[in-house]
């Protein structure tokens, strides 16, 4: 029998890993968001911030995105959508497609309804003045 995740307690540090997760514009790693909590927490560990990371994932609260080869990217953003990934420059970019849209591309008459997609587009991208800023994972929402 699957039981759904237990409802736990959003403490200090959960809501600050939360917080980060929200803020940025890009979609960090593990690590990345350790750095940024650590700024915060100065007392934090490493394996607080990846359980926490799990527990919020679990809640959805965010979502990971798996990317084959590369480390967990989180995201606070719950809606179906697609990612980009440049294969050159490890960005990631949200692509806004819908349930319906995505439906009609697909072209399948078996299909009814949508209710929940993740898709992943590899490819290389073009030059962006803000990719700098995303690569350092500077840039804020």
């Amino acid at each position: 029998m699957n039981k759904l995740p237990q409802k736990t307690r959003l403490t200090q540090q959960r809501k600050t890993i939360l917080d980060i997760v929200k803020s940025t514009c890009y979609h960090p790693t593990a690590e990345q968001i350790f750095k940024l909590v650590k700024k915060q927490l100065p007392k934090i560990s490493v394996g607080t911030v990846y359980r926490n990371l799990d527990v919020l994932a679990d809640q959805k609260l965010i979502k990971r995105i798996d990317i084959p080869g590369e480390p967990t990217r989180f995201d606070a953003e719950l809606k179906n959508k697609a990612y980009f990934v440049c294969k050159n420059k490890g960005s990631i970019y949200d692509l806004k497609i819908d349930s319906e849209k995505l439906k009609s591309l697909v072209n399948c008459d078996c299909i009814d309804k949508i209710d929940d997609f993740h898709i992943l587009l590899f490819g290389t991208s073009k030059d962006c003045p803000s990719e700098k800023g995303l690569r350092k994972g500077q840039l804020k929402r």
